[in-house]
């Protein structure tokens, strides 16, 4: 599974600034990297659980790093970024920051959002 454990990176309960999305992007790159058991990484996960609130400034900014690493990883990697216990409902400004980065995002019933890139018909 390709899954990122927010709180043991960042320590602080309620995220907001854009330099601490950037601090996950090291670890973010890693999870791109292709390897023996899934060459080509469809599906990442971020999990939030113990992080209390994030800003919308916190959560453009990782939507950066993450397009930046799909656009840079060139092997078909990161079509879709899952968002497991959010510390908040998927409300209009997330949504509306989502559509911003061209990503569709939904709200599943256990609560976790999945953020999907548009289909590129040259892919």
């Amino acid at each position: 599974m390709n899954a990122l454990r927010v709180h043991q990176i960042l320590t602080d309960k309620v995220l907001v600034s854009r330099e601490s999305a950037r601090l996950l992007g090291t670890e973010l790159k890693a999870l791109f990297a292709p390897n023996a058991q899934e060459p080509a990484c469809q599906s990442i996960t971020i999990d939030f659980h113990g992080v209390e609130g994030i800003a919308p400034s916190f959560m453009d900014e990782l939507l950066n790093v993450f397009e930046n690493l799909a656009a840079s990883a060139h092997n078909g990697a990161a079509k879709e970024l899952n968002i497991a216990n959010p510390p908040a409902r998927l409300s209009s400004k997330f949504q509306a920051i989502a559509r911003g980065h061209g990503l569709s995002i939904q709200a599943l019933p256990d609560g976790s959002w999945i953020f999907t890139t548009s289909q590129d018909p040259q892919a």
